[in-house]
């Protein structure tokens, strides 16, 4: 469901962020559908319940999750559009950063070989 790697320098309540966004990208989750609980996703995380709960918190802020008090969270029907909207961001920072090294001399061939170790390291 949402992968977390511990010796990344993202924080991990921002990898629980990026795990729900990329579930309702796959439309595995879907708006109107619960997010699994925070003490349910805490133990199959094997993460402490506060740093699940400070995500859902920012999730909530930013509208992503529908929340009242002691309720659980739902996938808002605005999701999908944030979701979207932090896929085009992450676009415009590849292809950024493609420029960036273009312009300080690496070759079409080392851009790729740095993407698909990203990508080796990642899956």
């Amino acid at each position: 469901m949402i992968n977390i790697d511990l010796h990344s320098p993202t924080p991990i309540y921002e990898q629980i962020k990026t795990g729900f966004k990329g579930l309702v990208r796959k439309e595995l989750l879907r708006p109107g559908d619960a997010a699994p609980s925070i003490r349910a996703l805490a133990a199959q995380l094997k993460l402490n319940p506060n740093t699940v709960a400070r995500a859902c918190r920012e999730l909530t802020a930013e509208g992503f999750f529908e929340s009242k008090r002691g309720e659980e969270n739902i996938v808002s029907p605005r999701a999908r559009a944030l979701a979207a909207a932090d896929t085009r961001n992450l676009k415009a920072r590849i292809a950024e950063a493609v420029a960036d090294g273009l312009k300080n001399g690496l070759s079409a061939a080392d851009l790729d070989e740095i993407v698909s170790k990203a990508k080796r390291e990642t899956i």
